[in-house]
């Protein structure tokens, strides 16, 4: 069930913003090896002993760590006194992270909640994938699993794995529209386009499934829910295939069959999280502005603030130090290590400054940028001074509205876009007696200026919304006014 108070879980060390997992508080992996069949008697697959144990231990961490010590206004007593009985009388593990899904949904604020015990998670993978490998044949697939449901063949091998198609997808007027692809990626050999619309995920409709979702979410709940929805969905095991259903740009179906490949980058494990893809990618473009004056500009995008990607942020900038201007692309980035912006901003800012405050209970502390002086491999450099633009868009959570908001509270960069997911709460993870880990908030964030990023998130100082008719034209719209601006800002000195 999804309902408007849940928000997409980010994670975090004690003391730094972080890598957002796409799981909300309460939603779990919909494994049906862990839920009891409706036409059998209900069977206890988790003592009630172990159940108030995880309960127990989730409530009391919020009780202790929360830096708001009135929990955002809510009674955190009796939200024990409501949820404890649910709890005990869960039968699975997956009713009980529900049950304390909903009582974290209370608090109203990101980075709250479950994610489900990775060993669990592994076997459940491993068993799906030989089980897939080991009968290809369609009659016998259909033998072996006439009992189960769709959505229970489906969870058998989508959402589980670190391969994916190479598809980015924004929700568009209420559409899942293609909006970038990866470079040799199994979408870009299968002659996917950037403008066309998922409609259909194996036998899933998701048009339906967006409406449902618009229901009980706002507008920019339903995109950041509904595109870490699908693209979980879209990854899996290397190798595995899944149907996908598209509306080309003449609005006619093309019914493809794709089969995963692993994503790019470095693959790292970070605490009680699944294994990680982390890639960062530049390019240095030219353009022309209107006086017919060319420009060189670099363009940097990454897809999560882990370490990994510090040392090719490094190498980017030091490749790109001689353009006119350079954009940082972080649109969909969900987060990671919060230490990582004040790293990665002092190849921006020439002088000391403070990004923002960290405010925990009793205590403070400042994301400080101290400028670059000479490279990891030692030869000197100085902060890039010319023109910097930040695309965001709602799936911009984090450790992204952290460096966008505090680069931009400082006066140092221009964001363009649409509002990031106001989703910016330090955080910590816990073991729970299950295996499970618990994710919770222990800051608030606020930039130099006095801002809260948690709920407004980052505004834009230049809103600019990607279209289905840009996008199936090749436009990037954001990229475009970015690139337009740098190009103006470099004319003019």
């Amino acid at each position: 069930m999804i309902e408007k108070h849940k928000r997409l879980i980010s994670v975090i060390t004690a003391g730094v913003c972080g890598a957002s997992m796409l799981v909300q508080a309460g939603c779990t992996s919909n494994k049906a090896t862990d839920t009891p069949s409706s036409t059998k008697a209900p069977v206890r697959m988790i003592s009630t002993e172990m159940a108030l144990a995880d309960f127990d231990r989730v409530w009391e961490l919020v009780r202790d760590t929360h830096f708001d010590t009135t929990y955002n206004g809510v009674d955190w007593e009796a939200v024990r006194v409501e949820f404890r009985p649910k709890a005990e009388a869960a039968l699975t593990r997956n009713e009980l992270r529900g049950v304390i899904g909903e009582a974290l949904g209370r608090l109203n604020q990101s980075h709250f909640g479950i994610i489900p015990d990775e060993t669990e998670e592994s076997d459940h993978a491993v068993k799906s994938t030989h089980e897939q490998i080991d009968k290809t044949d369609e009659t016998k697939r259909a033998s072996r699993d006439e009992s189960a449901s769709d959505s229970e063949k489906v969870a058998a091998v989508d959402g589980v794995g670190d391969a994916d198609t190479g598809i980015d997808l924004r929700i568009i007027e209420g559409q899942a529209v293609v909006s970038s692809i990866r470079e040799e990626s199994p979408a870009a050999q299968a002659g996917v386009k950037t403008g066309w619309v998922l409609s259909k995920i194996r036998s899933s409709n998701i048009t339906d499934r967006l409406e449902s979702m618009s229901e009980s979410l706002t507008q920019e709940e339903v995109e950041i829910h509904a595109v870490a929805m699908l693209t979980n969905r879209l990854q899996g095991m290397d190798g595995s295939t899944i149907d996908l259903t598209f509306l080309d740009g003449n609005d006619e179906q093309q019914e493809l069959t794709l089969t995963r490949s692993p994503m790019p980058g470095e693959i790292i494990k970070f605490g009680g999280l699944p294994p990680i893809s982390t890639h960062l990618e530049w390019s240095q473009i030219s353009t022309q502005d209107a006086s017919g004056v060319n420009h060189e500009i670099g363009v940097i995008k990454f897809n999560i603030w882990l370490v990994p990607i510090a040392p090719r942020f490094e190498r980017a900038m030091y490749e790109l130090q001689d353009t006119d201007g350079i954009i940082i692309d972080l649109r969909g980035n969900p987060g990671g290590i919060g230490a990582l912006s004040s790293s990665i901003g002092r190849f921006i800012v020439s002088e000391k400054a403070s990004l923002g405050t960290m405010i925990m209970r009793g205590a403070e502390l400042q994301f400080n940028i101290e400028p670059v002086i000479v490279t990891t491999w030692g030869e000197p450099i100085d902060p890039f001074d010319g023109p910097i633009a930040i695309l965001t868009d709602s799936g911009t959570a984090s450790t992204s509205e952290v460096f966008a908001g505090g680069l931009q509270s400082l006066g140092r960069v221009k964001v363009f876009g649409t509002r990031s997911a106001g989703m910016a709460l330090p955080a910590s993870m816990d073991k729970l007696p299950s295996g499970d880990t618990f994710l919770h908030a222990i800051a608030n964030f606020v930039t130099s200026t006095g801002q809260q990023l948690e709920h407004g998130g980052v505004v834009p100082d230049q809103e600019v919304r990607l279209t289905r008719a840009d996008l199936l034209k090749g436009v990037d719209s954001p990229m475009k006014e970015a690139q337009a601006w740098i190009s103006q800002e470099a004319r003019n000195n």
